[in-house]
């Protein structure tokens, strides 16, 4: 038998668990198998404390169920960390918009987009601009005509306590109070008072207690109906030189039949206090014009009392439809002397037959006045049979109306002498004027 030393034998291979290893036991040699060694050894308690371990961490002294499961620590791997937050984070959800707030930001006004839109500023210039609806009928952006006061077919007149149109056509004019003087003028050349550099102008007004100027105008009921149940404002332009002030009584009217304005029923009316010695706006609003068709009249009242060689102007008469209160509307002067023309023109031309040494009939034009009108001759006409001589008036006169249209009508003209029977005559530039009234 050969003797070796373990360290001598050669070494084993892998191992399978059925090889036979001796072993010591109870002072005695016996065999075992490696699975025999490997399952068999007795369990060993260790009475080492946690601290004695110099390798444990403090994780050692837990149970497993103080841990996440491998699968919640996958999920943590991959779940959102604490450097990967923001400020956000931090915050309470009341500090945020909602979902649906947030819908509603997607399809806001975004900032870039604002730029196509008016500023502010330009909003408040759009709030009084002329709005389209203002301008329903252009041609009554202003409905008062000759409201520049440019047009005059009339001499001046004497201020009385009779309602009269004076220099400038359509105004009519009258006191209250014993008049003791006053007249009533068209006077150029006042454009730090208004546009057209017109107004109307009563000077060196004396008048006794309770004394008032007035002015009025008054529109067809043809113009009037686009006002029918609409806003509207009135405005003017107006000095004066009662020192402090004074009250401008401003009153809208209708009549209660189709231009007949001998009957009225009251639309709007305001008092204004005026200071004086200043170029100064009135204006009046009317909500609503309510049922005006049959016609409108504007009167200012400038209430003055007792006084003595004072002065009043208005121009720049407006009466406008809308809420909001437009510039004053300037209409070319050819314009407005035509729109002035269905009220009050001249008549020219003026063709007559003798039928007496004293009078003559003639014929005058007007084609397109309102109605047939009324006649006024402001110096003796002169009249020429075109060979022989001229003829003049020895006063203005129009003796008879044979017949009138809006359009043209037949007339006596008296106080002639030395007249041919039988012979024509024409009218000469040199005498007197005849003019058509059909002012309401």
């Amino acid at each position: 038998m050969t003797t070796k030393k373990i360290s001598e034998l050669p070494a084993a291979n892998v191992l399978e668990g059925s090889e036979v290893l001796p072993v010591v036991q109870d002072n005695a040699t016996r065999k075992t198998t490696v699975t025999a060694l490997r399952s068999g050894l007795a369990a060993t308690i260790h009475t080492h404390t946690l601290a004695q371990i110099a390798d444990a961490g403090t994780a050692a002294g837990a149970d497993t169920d103080d841990f996440a499961t491998a699968a919640q620590g996958a999920k943590a791997d991959s779940a959102l960390q604490h450097d990967d937050m923001g400020s956000a984070a931090f915050e309470d959800a009341g500090a945020f918009a909602t979902a649906a707030q947030g819908a509603k930001a997607d399809t806001a006004l975004q900032p870039a987009a604002a730029a196509g839109f008016a500023t502010a500023a330009q909003g408040v210039k759009a709030d009084s601009a002329v709005q389209p609806d203002d301008l329903a009928y252009p041609g009554l952006v202003n409905a008062v005509i000759n409201g520049g006061c440019m047009i005059s077919q009339r001499g001046q007149k004497s201020l009385s306590n009779s309602w009269q149109y004076g220099p400038v056509d359509l105004l009519a004019v009258v006191a209250q109070g014993t008049v003791s003087a006053g007249v009533i003028k068209q006077v150029p050349g006042v454009y730090s008072l208004s546009q057209t550099g017109f107004a109307c102008f009563v000077e060196n007004a004396t008048l006794g207690a309770g004394g008032a100027v007035l002015f009025r105008h008054r529109i067809e009921a043809k113009n009037a109906w686009a006002f029918y149940n609409k806003a509207a404002w009135f405005t003017a332009r107006t000095y004066h030189d009662l020192s402090p002030s004074a009250d401008y009584i401003i009153t809208i009217r209708t009549p209660i039949s189709a231009d007949n304005f001998a009957s009225l029923t009251e639309i709007e009316t305001d008092t204004i206090t005026i200071e004086d010695d200043d170029n100064t706006d009135i204006a009046l609003f009317i909500p609503d014009m309510g049922d005006c068709r049959n016609g409108i009249e504007i009167e200012i009242k400038i209430a003055c009392g007792a006084i003595t060689t004072k002065d009043f102007y208005v121009a720049d008469l407006q009466l406008s439809i809308g809420e909001e209160k437009q510039p004053f509307d300037l209409r070319p002067l050819s314009l407005e002397e035509r729109l002035v023309h269905r009220y009050l023109r001249p008549v020219v031309g003026i063709v007559g037959v003798a039928n007496s040494g004293s009078n003559m009939q003639a014929a005058l034009h007007h084609p397109g006045m309102r109605i047939a009108p009324v006649y006024e001759v402001n110096a003796p006409i002169t009249m020429t049979d075109g060979y022989t001589a001229d003829f003049t008036q020895s006063q203005g006169n129009i003796e008879n109306i044979h017949e009138n249209t809006p359009h043209y009508g037949r007339v006596d003209i008296a106080y002639f002498s030395g007249l041919t029977s039988g012979r024509f005559h024409i009218q000469r530039a040199a005498g007197g004027l005849i003019l058509a009234s059909a002012e309401l």
